[in-house]
């Protein structure tokens, strides 16, 4: 989930439209396919049926050059890995010039990302690879001096400062937490994470508020950038704990299991945050209410399995605005394929960008700065000038962005394979 996960899409040249895995010629997809399923399934015979028998495999060990053969190669399968829905293996570019082949492929674990070469001939009317070579980039320990970088770089100072009506941003250069407040006590939306809650305490009080005056705590995803900080502020102020079902499942077990962690989040089976209980759960379209102000929880999974963008009415000068705290799309950098432990995330993401399309939203905010361009609208915002959070057009183009980096993404991934007694 770092930065560059999130925001830039897979790049391909002349990958074929996505079908599924054909027994009939697909050109050299076919071979590759294969060999994603080699690994998937830990199955050295895919390798066999992949790879030309006399194909060999090039890599690099220290500042020696080595080879296996096919059948050493095929013989390093044994079994499928236990952490194989956090695997994601996409092809980056495929290039075909008649018989001729190569591709670049990712095979981005959480414990190391191979970057394959691959060059596949056709003959006999079939695609072999005959050619592999690859690096190995391990990440180092148990990642989380690598999350602990990537929340350090996103939690960096910035000015807190009213966005519009009774919306206040109070929290980081790229991790957002917003303060609506009200007569009746005040809403917090997301802490970030428990460091920089500190933060969002202090710009809560840099603008003329208390922390202790929050009643309520809503959240959009249960990440640990986002509800890290939940525990401690329920400590202290005693504030109601609002979640979504799927995601408040995920928060009382400190983000254990979660199908999303890659990279530096790849925490695996430890908690990534001190677990916390939510007060209340809400489902989709059901309205929490404090001194006035109404927000209706808008269910749009996918980059969790209980994403909740939040939606509200907010009034500046006597007129109206509709307001959308965009949980968040991003979910190419997962397993979109053959993910046993969210099975139903590409329809989940297909339904989310449908239900935001016919939304509409005059101020677009989101869980992260860089999702409305924060940074940008904060250097524009003056006294007297447009109010630059103000685009009614922003949702419509983000969600059409996010549509096409999701659906690049699932062209690029390895293809759904049949489910086990299906035809």
């Amino acid at each position: 989930m770092n930065k560059m996960m999130m925001l830039a899409p897979i790049v391909m040249t002349g990958v074929a439209a996505t079908r599924g895995l054909a027994q009939t010629d697909d050109g050299p997809r076919t071979a590759i396919e294969l060999y994603f399923q080699a690994h998937a399934l830990g199955n050295g015979d895919y390798i066999r049926q992949a790879f030309a028998p006399e194909a060999m495999i090039s890599f690099v060990d220290g500042d020696q050059r080595k080879q296996w053969t096919r059948e050493e190669f095929a013989k390093r399968f044994n079994g499928a890995a236990a952490d194989e829905y956090r695997r994601v293996r996409r092809v980056e570019s495929l290039d075909i010039d008649g018989s001729a082949a190569s591709a670049v492929v990712t095979l981005d674990y959480p414990q190391v990302k191979f970057r394959d070469h691959l060059l596949l001939l056709k003959t006999e009317g079939q695609w072999k690879i005959v050619s592999k070579a690859f690096s190995a980039e391990r990440r180092k320990g148990d990642g989380q001096e690598a999350l602990n970088k990537v929340l350090e770089e996103w939690s960096q100072p910035f000015e807190p400062r009213r966005i519009i009506g009774n919306v206040y941003y109070v929290g980081s250069n790229l991790i957002s937490s917003f303060l609506i407040v009200t007569p009746a006590g005040h809403i917090l939306m997301d802490t970030g994470h428990k460091e920089m809650l500190p933060q969002v305490e202090a710009n809560i009080k840099k603008l003329g508020f208390q922390p202790g005056d929050v009643k309520m705590l809503l959240n959009t995803q249960a990440h640990v950038d986002h509800c890290g900080g939940f525990a401690e502020f329920k400590r202290q102020t005693g504030a109601t704990v609002v979640f979504s079902k799927l995601d408040g499942e995920m928060a009382a077990q400190g983000g254990r299991h979660d199908y999303a962690n890659v990279g530096a989040f790849a925490n695996g089976d430890e908690p990534a945050y001190e677990p916390v209980k939510a007060d209340r759960i809400v489902a989709d379209g059901e309205k929490v209410e404090l001194g006035g102000t109404s927000l209706t929880a808008n269910l749009t999974p996918g980059h969790t399995k209980g994403c909740t963008s939040w939606s509200m009415t907010a009034e500046e000068n006597g007129k109206k605005y509709d307001v959308l705290f965009l949980c968040g799309l991003t979910v190419s950098p997962y397993k979109l394929t053959n993910n046993d432990a969210y099975p139903n995330i590409v329809e989940d993401a297909r339904s989310s960008l449908r239900k935001l399309r016919a939304m509409h939203a005059d101020v677009l905010l989101a869980a992260h700065g860089f999702w409305f361009d924060l940074e940008s609208k904060a250097a524009r915002q003056t006294v007297g000038a447009p109010n630059p959070y103000v685009d009614p057009t922003e949702l419509s183009r983000h969600v059409a962005e996010m549509g096409k980096d999701l659906e690049d993404a699932l062209r690029a991934q390895e293809r759904q394979r049949p489910v086990a007694g299906s035809r």
